[in-house]
């Protein structure tokens, strides 16, 4: 029987059309099919047949629909039809259909049959292969060798920092056997100390050699103290000279014995820095703000290299070193509260000759952390109702008070956690005490629902059982996020390691002052908030009173190609502007080439010509030097491109950007090799001695060396 051709509609609900066939017709249909084509869309293939093409769409027949002759139009991208008709007239199957669909993206192997209510589930495929062929590792595709499952156990003890005695414990060997071939073995413990060994002895080489190609490194230091045994940690950071890419490596993780003198602290950082053969190419170390570290360079550096960041910020050591007074059971160390240097300065002094320590730069994350506790703190220690800053800490101490409440519930109860999901949908964010960043993040988030959702929020307050926050403190809320949002963002920005350049600290500081002076002028003031604002920019301005206008700072940002000196139109400062940093730019290219020019001309020079020596006169190869470092220095502050790479086409330009901006503006570094995880009390549990546990660390920290 001929079907008749289905109608043309405008509409773009799937097209339909029922024709009852006798059933001979339609077991003849069956009893010979015609070969078709497959249909394109997945999880479809057993529920539609194809029957023809029409331009982009395709007409498919409804397998669930026989005896009856059901066709559906659809676009070829797109099954939306298809599941419009399954929706309206077999749901079950579409939801058959669609349950297929995901449990296929969990790994799973199925089998749709039409008269099964639910899909067949096999085993998952990575299970099939393994039972197949056991001799292979993994997803099947790697056959295990010796050599691999070595470095696997070698992998596996160094990312968990476990002792070389583990290979040898019964349960390890019967874990690891499971499903190998008979042929490979286990190593022992001492194969295991003596590969690792090696290992670390390789990686130490692989640094050398890669800090050997470069003229400048730049390293950080932080100190970590967890019961009695105290850690050094020291990073290595340096730019690729083909490339241009910021590079990284983890140098020692060292166990500081004693009181941590700054004795003690410059005679381990002289000793990495000759053990990786770095001591003549280290342009500055970065640290806290400890006195510690402070003093220490104070005393084995030359006054002549003394960094701008030291005498800026000498003023406020003792500030810092009473926010650390109580030690936790786990803690940074800015190491001025362990011990009373003042009394060992001479002692110190005499032993300082054979010790010579590159410039200090004051870690820029920590200095901006003091900024947003410690400075906002002693603005409002003045609390009374008379007092600038007393009306707002009225509502703020009251809204972080059932912010603690509230996320201290959150901590303790799933179902609560859960509940404020159900009113909110979200979770809501539980900031680490120790971070005031993290608690802004909380705060912000909190901000954001009562700006949307008071009445929900209302809700959440109320199941419990505590009380709502109140419009004056709703006020403060949005008034303080919006306030130290900018800071937040500066402090994330510079406390990266990839793409993280020294030029990046002056343009941030100075765009963080601009976000803060707009938000100070804006039309509408704010109601709480405007004296803490002030106070913020004055704490900033104090803090970093030596660096805003550093020569070495200024420069590292006009080489970088983010900045160059277009940066300076924000700045909003009379001292300095784009002109000015033009010809900063230009006399140091200048130098660089009469330099180079200068050796270059020594050679050709007799130096008996009594007329040239007393004429002076510079030849004309000079002249045109010079011509030609302006040019270039012309070219590249036209140059569009914003990407380090584009450096390459400026030799001398790219010398300069070396050299002042390896440096690194934050210790985020140094402080990450102890963040990983409670690595003292790994140590301590595993009773790893300290050799073993530095190299288990430095190995982990390093494995994209491997």
């Amino acid at each position: 029987m001929k079907i008749p051709t289905a109608v043309r509609s405008t509409d773009t609900s799937p097209i339909v059309v029922e024709v009852q066939l006798p059933e001979d017709s339609v077991a003849q249909k069956s009893a010979a099919p015609a070969p078709r084509r497959k249909v394109p869309w997945s999880g479809f293939e057993k529920a539609f047949t194809y029957v023809r093409q029409r331009g982009k769409n395709l007409v498919v027949q409804c397998n669930f629909c026989l005896p009856a002759y059901k066709t559906v139009s659809a676009a070829i991208t797109s099954s939306s039809n298809l599941k419009k008709h399954l929706e309206r007239a077999h749901p079950e199957k579409l939801k058959i259909i669609e349950s297929t669909k995901r449990v296929r993206r969990r790994g799973y192997s199925v089998e749709l049959r039409h008269d099964d209510e639910t899909p067949a589930l096999k085993m998952p495929k990575q299970q099939l292969e393994l039972q197949a062929a056991p001799e292979k590792w993994g997803f099947g595709k790697e056959t295990v060798t010796q050599r691999i499952l070595d470095k696997k156990i070698m992998d596996f003890i160094v990312e968990e920092t476990l002792p070389f005695e583990t290979v040898d414990r019964a349960s390890f060997i019967g874990l690891v056997r499971l499903g190998l071939p008979k042929g490979l073995s286990i190593m022992c413990a001492n194969t295991l100390r003596d590969r690792i060994q090696k290992r670390a002895a390789g990686m130490r080489e692989t640094l050398v050699s890669r800090m050997g190609v470069v003229s400048h490194v730049a390293t950080t230091a932080d100190c970590w103290t967890i019961g009695k045994r105290s850690f050094l940690g020291v990073t290595a950071h340096w730019i690729s000279p083909t490339t241009l890419k910021r590079e990284f490596g983890a140098l020692a993780y060292k166990r500081l014995k004693g009181h941590l003198t700054y004795s003690v602290l410059v005679k381990a950082l002289h000793d990495v820095h000759m053990q990786y053969q770095i001591h003549k190419k280290v342009m500055c170390i970065t640290t806290d703000n400890g006195s510690n570290f402070v003093k220490m360079f104070g005393v084995f550096r030359a006054e002549e290299l003394r960094d701008p960041t030291e005498a800026s910020l000498e003023g406020n050591d003792k500030e810092e070193d009473s926010d650390n007074q109580e030690e936790p059971e786990m803690t940074f160390v800015p190491i001025s509260e362990i011990l009373d240097t003042c009394n060992k300065a001479a002692e110190e002094r005499v032993g300082s000759k054979d010790f010579s320590l590159p410039p200090l730069h004051r870690c820029i994350s920590h200095s901006l952390n003091l900024v947003a506790t410690q400075d906002i703190e002693a603005l409002v220690s003045d609390s009374s109702k008379n007092s600038l800053h007393g009306p707002f800490w009225k509502h703020f101490s009251s809204l972080l008070e059932k912010c603690k409440k509230l996320w201290s519930k959150l901590k303790g109860s799933k179902q609560f956690a859960e509940y404020v999901h159900e009113q909110c949908g979200v979770y809501l964010k539980v900031p680490n005490q120790d971070r005031w960043n993290f608690t802004l993040d909380a705060l912000k988030q909190l901000n954001e629902l009562l700006s949307n959702m008071p009445l929900k929020v209302g809700a959440v307050t109320d199941q419990c059982s505590l009380a709502r926050f109140t419009p004056a403190e709703s006020i403060v809320l949005q008034e303080y996020t919006e306030i130290m949002w900018p800071l937040a963002q500066s402090l994330d920005i510079l406390q990266r390691e990839n793409g993280m350049f020294m030029g990046y600290l002056l343009p941030t500081l100075y765009n963080l002052d601009r976000k803060l002076q707009g938000l100070e002028n804006k039309p509408v003031k704010y109601t709480y908030c405007l004296p803490l604002l002030r106070g913020i920019r004055e704490a900033l301005r104090k803090r970093f009173a030596g660096i805003w206008e550093d020569k070495k700072l200024l420069l590292a940002a006009c080489l970088h190609p983010r900045f160059k000196v277009d940066w300076l139109d924000s700045a909003q400062t009379a001292q300095i502007n784009r002109y000015m940093m033009e010809a900063l730019v230009k006399a140091e290219i200048r130098g660089m080439v009469t330099e180079e020019n200068d050796r270059s001309s020594e050679k050709d020079q007799e130096s008996d010509s009594l007329e040239d020596d007393f004429f002076n006169i510079r030849p004309r190869s000079w002249k045109s030097a010079v011509d030609s470092a302006d040019e270039e220095v012309w070219d590249y502050l036209k140059c569009p491109s914003r990407e380090v790479s584009s450096l390459h086409a400026f030799p001398h330009i790219m010398q300069s950007f070396l050299q002042y901006n390896t440096g690194m503006p934050s210790s985020a570094a140094a402080e990450r090799l102890f963040c990983t995880e409670d690595r003292g009390a790994v140590a301590k549990r595993h009773s790893l001695s300290d050799k073993v546990f530095e190299q288990l660390v430095l190995l982990r920290q390093n494995r994209a060396l491997f």
